[in-house]
């Protein structure tokens, strides 16, 4: 599932669980994620120490691996013969995948390397790319619409996300903002502090005040 950040792509893993009435597990990637993160490694007492990706693919469940284009590309690598043959090499034994072993993984980036908004995603390889059909996840808006407990909130909030696509702004400017800043104002805060809190904080310093007007401008409306 490939999108932008506060989309609900993590959420929406937990609910693709419940309708297949499995459990749910996750772990999230990034630079330090090592090879006994994902398979489990053997103590010094000679136990092994299991971990959700083993749980979910010997027992069943739904297993996410969240921001996957965060992690090494050479450790990612591990995942790869699991999930085409069908069973995988643990520290403790050969393990077949369990009939209702689902594996999904989000990312900002379509594994190719960063770009100018997400700077700390990694090049994955070709063959772990290929283990996975893409889900191109895109705002929901009129979820995000529905979520809003503050409708003109809510058009300012797309208002300046269209301007910042529009004029190639690099800025990020997601659901989230529409949810924390309805929950500002709801709370008593002033429009001006929730613009600045919640919508001016990737934005570039030259390019704030624009924006901050285009907010004011379309909240007043």
């Amino acid at each position: 599932m490939v999108g932008m950040a506060g989309t609900g792509k993590t959420h929406a893993s937990e609910q693709v669980a419940e309708a297949l009435g499995l459990d749910f597990y996750s772990m999230s990637v990034g630079a330090q994620t090592s090879k006994s993160d994902i398979i489990g490694y053997m103590n010094a007492g000679g136990g092994y120490v299991s971990t959700q990706f083993r749980n979910a693919y010997e027992q069943g469940g739904v297993f996410l691996m969240d921001e996957i284009d965060a992690g090494n590309a050479n450790v990612l690598i591990q995942i790869n013969s699991a999930l085409s043959n069908r069973q995988a090499s643990f520290p403790d034994s050969m393990v077949k995948m369990h009939k209702d072993f689902v594996f999904i993984a989000t990312a900002n980036t379509y594994g190719t390397g960063m770009n100018r908004q997400y700077v700390g995603r990694n090049q994955l390889d070709a063959a772990t790319l290929d283990r996975f059909t893409v889900v191109d996840w895109a705002i929901d808006t009129n979820l995000e619409q529905a979520m809003a407990t503050q409708e003109r909130w809510y058009e300012v909030v797309k208002a300046c996300r269209e301007y910042v696509m529009e004029h190639e702004i690099r800025a990020l400017i997601t659901p989230r903002a529409t949810v924390k800043g309805c929950q500002l104002l709801d709370a008593g805060l002033e429009v001006g502090v929730v613009i600045g809190s919640v919508l001016l904080n990737s934005v570039p310093d030259d390019r704030k005040e624009e924006l901050n007007e285009l907010a004011l401008k379309t909240y007043t409306c």
